[in-house]
């Protein structure tokens, strides 16, 4: 799931990066400001966690920065209050979680990462706890890295 995720953020934000132009004489910008209640939408199990469906209220923060050789940088900054109802079982998890998304574009080389962390009580008194970073990386010579570590 994650490993899609980073996909997708990743031709998001390239497909972002192509339709803003860059000012021949520098940089543009654009920071995008959201706040409040999020369309609930599926998850799938990751580190522990049980699949299911995640709504809630929260804010989220996206920047872009593409330069004139078109070169781009890209981050989201998430937070949100939420609500997850497990696909099976009757335990229900309520709590906080904080995604950190980056990523950095040139003609030659790319990276992308991420973080979560999620701190979430389940109706029975389970809790839920997790941390999870990915990376990518691909180097001018089609070298990829790539790695991902759930705690």
């Amino acid at each position: 799931m994650i490993r899609r995720l980073v996909v997708l953020f990743a031709v998001l934000a390239a497909t972002f990066v192509l339709a803003i132009p860059a000012s021949a004489a520098g940089a543009t910008t654009q920071t995008v400001n959201q706040h409040g209640a999020f369309t609930p939408f599926h998850v799938d199990a990751a580190c522990g966690a049980p699949a299911g469906t995640i709504s809630g209220t929260g804010n989220q923060v996206f920047h872009i920065t593409v330069n004139s050789a078109n070169d781009a940088w890209i981050t989201t900054t998430q937070e949100a209050w939420f609500t997850l109802k497990p696909d099976t079982g009757n335990v229900t998890y309520t709590g906080h979680f904080a995604f950190w998304f980056g990523a950095s574009f040139n003609n030659q080389n790319t990276v992308v990462h991420d973080i979560t962390n999620v701190r979430a009580t389940g109706s029975d008194g389970s809790t839920l706890t997790f941390n999870l970073v990915d990376h990518m990386s691909m180097s001018a010579n089609g070298q990829v890295n790539a790695f991902t570590a759930c705690h």
